[in-house]
């Protein structure tokens, strides 16, 4: 039987849940996966991305919301 025979199964919270991490760590964003086969792919292309500096982060974290910069140790 091929793939198309069987339903695409919808992306599971464990795997929103870790591209959302995977995305604040390296700094980046994702399209919301339309499988959980689509999340699984996202996932691994996101874990060979660096690592976004803290700074970067703060930095990118002020200009969305606004206000003053994060104490970073």
């Amino acid at each position: 039987m091929t793939t198309a025979t069987y339903p695409q199964q919808p992306a599971t919270g464990k795997q929103l849940a870790y591209l959302r991490a995977l995305a604040k760590r390296t700094g980046t964003t994702f399209t919301m996966p339309t499988s959980k086969r689509h999340a699984s792919r996202q996932i691994q292309a996101m874990l060979k991305r660096p690592v976004s500096n803290q700074l970067e982060l703060a930095l990118d974290d002020v200009a969305v919301r606004g206000g003053d910069l994060p104490e970073i140790a």
